[in-house]
Order: C-alpha cells, then sequence, then structure tokens
C-alpha cells in the first residue's frame, strides 16, 4: 500500500472513531451514568497516552471507551452464577465504569485490571467518589498491571472483556483463566461485549455458549455472548436459573 493509501485508511478510521464516540456520548448524556453518581468514566483515552508502554503494549492493548450502563446491567443480570460466590473481573477496567455498575451485584468481589496508571487513579477516584443506594458490592480492588501477568483467583467466577486488548492478549489470559479452573474447579462465565473477541473463544474448550446472544438496549453494537464452563458434572451453560 502506498504512503497515500495508508494516510487515507488512517483518516478513514479516526472518522470512523470520531462517530462513534459521538455516539456513545449521546448514550452517556441521555443515561447521566457521570453526572448521576458525581464520577468520569466517560471520556475516552487512547493506548498510546499509556505512560511507558513498550511496542507490544501499543499494539496489543487497545483504547479505552466506556460500556454504556444499561448494557452492563443486561449483561451482568445474566450471568448463570451465585453472585455471592465469586469475584468479577473486568479486563481492561480503564475508569471504572464496569466495576461501579457491578457493584449493584452482590458479588463477593470486584477486581479491574488495567495497565494505565493514569486511569487507574481515575478509577481509584471514581471508586472513592460513587454514591448509589443500588450499592450491594463494597469491596472493589484495582490492580494497576497487564492482564497476562494477572493471577486469576481461585474465586473468581465472572469474567468482562469489552474488546479491551488483541487476540494475542486474550488468548493468553484464557489460559491463565483455564489454569486456575483446573486447580479449583467451579463455575465461570465469560462476557464478550462487542463482535472482535468471540472468534477467539468460539469452539475453544471448556468455553460454551450460555442462551441467545445478550441485547444491548443502547446500541446493537454493544450485544454481548455469554460462555460458561462445565464444571464437576454441572453443565452451566445448560442452566435456567440466574441468581
Amino acid at each position: 500500500m502506498t504512503d497515500k493509501g495508508k494516510r487515507r485508511n488512517f483518516l478513514d478510521y479516526l472518522e470512523a472513531q470520531e462517530a462513534f464516540d459521538a455516539k456513545v456520548a449521546e448514550i452517556d448524556r441521555i443515561d447521566k451514568f457521570d453526572t448521576s453518581f458525581g464520577v468520569e468514566t466517560s471520556t475516552p483515552f487512547e493506548s498510546w497516552d499509556v505512560g511507558g508502554a513498550d511496542n507490544f503494549d501499543l499494539l496489543n492493548n487497545y483504547r479505552y471507551s466506556p460500556s454504556p450502563a444499561g448494557t452492563l446491567r443486561a449483561v451482568i443480570s445474566q450471568v448463570p452464577v451465585n453472585y455471592e460466590d465469586v469475584a468479577f473481573i473486568d479486563f481492561g477496567s480503564g475508569k471504572g465504569r464496569v466495576l461501579l455498575v457491578a457493584s449493584e451485584f452482590p458479588f463477593k468481589r470486584i477486581i479491574g485490571v488495567e495497565l494505565s496508571g493514569h486511569l487507574c487513579d481515575i478509577a481509584t477516584r471514581n471508586v472513592t467518589q460513587y454514591d448509589s443506594t443500588a450499592k450491594k458490592c463494597d469491596d472493589i480492588d484495582i490492580r494497576h498491571q497487564s492482564a497476562e501477568s494477572f493471577e486469576i483467583p481461585d474465586d473468581a467466577g465472572v469474567f468482562y472483556f469489552y474488546e479491551p486488548f488483541s487476540s494475542t492478549v486474550t488468548e493468553k489470559v484464557l489460559e491463565n483463566i483455564e489454569r486456575s479452573l483446573r486447580r479449583v474447579p467451579r463455575p465461570a462465565v465469560i462476557c464478550l461485549v462487542g463482535r472482535a473477541l468471540v472468534p477467539v473463544i468460539e469452539g475453544r474448550a471448556p468455553w460454551v455458549p450460555f442462551g441467545p446472544v445478550v441485547q444491548s438496549p443502547d446500541d446493537h453494537y454493544f450485544d454481548a455472548r455469554l460462555f460458561a464452563v462445565h464444571v464437576g458434572g454441572t453443565d452451566t451453560a445448560g442452566s435456567d436459573s440466574v441468581s
């Protein structure tokens, strides 16, 4: 491809990104999540703004853009686990919106994993400032580290991915999750928002699809797929009960 062609592609990418950001901003304007709770989770953050990031990080970790709150509630309400029994993990937790909405459910604890120290600082401030009568989990922990190096806790049961990084990194994270599940067998669910990472997990043992696509109330781009694991003779994916 010529330099002119590359420049055209980059400009097209920026134009599409600008249109997407405008759409997300309109969703947030209507939802009023940030203004309702005195937090700042809406503004996108580019991967190249991560201080100290090397070439691998820049190529494999993607920009922060918030998951709409309505989508989050729709997705988390469908996971087939007992919330009180498991930890919720958000990979690429950014400014912490997913963590805040997850706290509306009675999880055992909530952990965000984020490469950017700057975003971790913002998320920590948001967690401190967040004031919601719907809050049911106060144990929220933010880990400043790469997703690949994060050791999966033995109580982790719900794993949230909103296109945070490349398939290369995702495969490494999945290996870590699966290693933890072999060590301590338990029900577990992966929540994939968006389409980018679906090919990485489809057909991969021990994960099987759970239920139909969770349709986003905000925009079809945020439709989610759930994948559950078969553990100890109990087919989580075949369960119709959700706590």
